[in-house]
């Protein structure tokens, strides 16, 4: 099997995985990503230099390369683009290309944050309080609060502040939400769905330390914590139409944790999981071909550190040029 990974941009321990997954399948690992530097495409087997997600020619590009190098499975790799592939579904299933791209009521629902905690809230899954400036005053809200856009991702543009702040700076962005400012530690759960929906497997994790949005250090936590509430988390949102790979965010809280938002894609804390347990690559490899997975619902190892660092690759400028 052949897979390319799109957007793949400095996710080389994912490209990694997905290699050790396809060795024993005799298939390759392509990545593609905007920037020709981009630290994924110097460790996959093939790379592709890809224009911008918003272009017109991204999925025309998209779909001939997959056609003209036998690609089995496409995995994209940041929000901006799962709307997008997923209006083209029907085009790479023609080409014979498995799209991992959860359902598009998902992907709308995940992509809109206060949809995602009002729907979440209807069943009975604890959220954060949360304002829409339009329907309330600064009045209504506590202080400090948590400002982000309702439409967003890599955590851009969120920030806390006090709720005099706020009044001015909602003023000068578009769509945004506000929120309590929940004082507990963050979790994020790797997860993975199979083609209909149903559970395999997740990996809670605690974000000790992170960067631009992505976790650098974490460790997972004991499923005995977690798994009464992840499990009915999870299945919620396999109800809504979650597909191969989906990360969610919550806090540690008492008496349950509290749930904030849906990534339905691999986390950038994924190698952290992988380590533990959680074989996604192969098992997704082993949908596509037609598998049924049964459940592996807490089978990982508790307690595993992470830790990251910078790795630098040299590249000729000529290659490039190439």
């Amino acid at each position: 099997m052949n897979v390319l990974l799109t957007s793949a941009g400095r996710r080389t321990s994912l490209a990694q995985a997905f290699q050790s997954a396809v060795e024993t399948r005799g298939g390759q690992v392509w990545a593609g990503d905007l920037d020709p530097l981009a630290a994924t495409l110097q460790v996959a087997d093939e790379s592709v230099v890809l224009p911008p997600v918003d272009s017109p020619e991204y999925v025309p590009m998209l779909v001939e390369h997959v056609r003209t190098h036998d690609i089995d499975l496409l995995v994209p790799l940041i929000d901006t683009e799962l709307g997008i592939l997923a209006e083209a579904r029907e085009q790479f299933q023609e080409a014979g290309c498995h799209l991992l791209v959860s359902q598009e009521s998902l992907l709308n629902l995940a992509l809109d944050k206060w949809s995602s905690l009002q729907r979440l809230s209807r069943a009975d899954i604890r959220t954060p309080a949360t304002w829409l400036p339009n329907q309330s005053t600064p009045n209504d809200w506590p202080d400090p609060v948590f400002v982000k856009p309702r439409w967003g991702s890599a955590s851009r543009n969120a920030r806390q502040m006090s709720r005099e702040d706020a009044a001015r700076a909602v003023a000068a962005l578009d769509t945004p939400v506000v929120q309590e400012v929940i004082d507990a530690s963050e979790i994020t759960v790797d997860a993975l769905f199979d083609l209909d929906g149903t559970l395999i497997h997740y990996v809670p994790r605690l974000r000790i330390r992170t960067k631009a949005g992505e976790s650098i250090q974490g460790r997972t936590l004991p499923d005995d914590e977690w798994a009464p509430w992840l499990r009915r988390v999870l299945r919620t949102i396999g109800d809504l139409g979650a597909r191969g790979p989906v990360t969610v965010q919550a806090f540690r809280t008492e008496p349950e944790p509290t749930f904030s938002e849906i990534n339905p894609r691999f986390g950038g804390g994924f190698p952290l999981s992988h380590a533990a347990g959680a074989r996604y690559p192969d098992w997704i490899l082993q949908m596509c071909a037609g598998a049924s997975l049964s459940p592996r619902l807490g089978h990982y190892t508790e307690g595993l550190c992470m830790t990251r660092a910078y790795t630098e690759w040299f590249v000729e400028a000529t290659t490039l040029d190439n």
